[in-house]
């Protein structure tokens, strides 16, 4: 049974069934914006920690990660769900690769995987005007998060302690705006052809 992780050919130190992520931030190039502690700030991960709770019963005790600042396992340590996420988080590349070297430690132990549930589906009733907020919404959250991006090259110019934290977010909500722009498109469609300055400015700014 094969129990030790690798990444591209680097052995990742593991401890209390949890696994180094200072060992794949190093493989991942060592970069600031990279950091475990950024990633830990995210509302995503806090939201995917509860979640690893959630599951395990109250008679379970779930740790599904460590920080340790002194002693000879000083790191940061995470559950597997949480490297995965990690190394996503760093870049798609990177997550098919550590999400391949899991899966080459599991392969020599078969394990029966229940199939997911499908996915439920909801009907809403929306007037023009509610839709039209909800596109606005994701609007300024996209005008936003471009505004986060050109703060990075000047806080780093004055050395902020800021820096890294607003690198952390641009990325995280930069994919949040891509993931839903289908969805926002979908809302829009029936109105293609209005023309309404509100559906006009929206549209322009979608297409960006």
């Amino acid at each position: 049974m094969n129990t030790q992780l690798s990444v591209l050919n680097v052995p990742i130190r593991s401890f209390d069934g949890l696994y180094s992520l200072n060992d794949l931030h190093k493989v991942a190039g060592s970069e600031r914006k990279h950091e475990p502690n950024l990633f830990f700030r995210l509302d995503q991960t806090q939201e995917l920690i509860k979640e690893i709770q959630s599951e395990n019963s109250d008679t379970q005790i779930c740790v599904s990660y460590k920080s340790l600042r002194t002693g000879q396992n000083k790191g940061t340590w995470a559950c597997e769900e949480l490297v995965i996420a990690y190394a996503m988080w760093i870049s798609p590349k990177f997550h098919l690769i550590v999400l391949r070297a899991f899966l080459a430690m599991h392969r020599n132990q078969p394990q029966q995987l229940s199939l997911p549930e499908p996915e439920k589906k909801f009907s809403f009733e929306f007037t023009e005007y509610e839709l039209e907020q909800l596109v606005w919404l994701w609007c300024g959250h996209k005008q936003m998060n471009t505004l986060l991006g050109d703060m990075i090259k000047p806080l780093e110019t004055i050395g902020s302690y800021f820096t890294g934290m607003v690198i952390s977010h641009h990325q995280e909500y930069q994919r949040q705006y891509k993931n839903t722009l289908p969805t926002i498109q979908k809302l829009i469609a029936p109105f293609k052809a209005s023309n309404r300055m509100n559906w006009e400015r929206a549209k322009n700014l979608i297409a960006q």
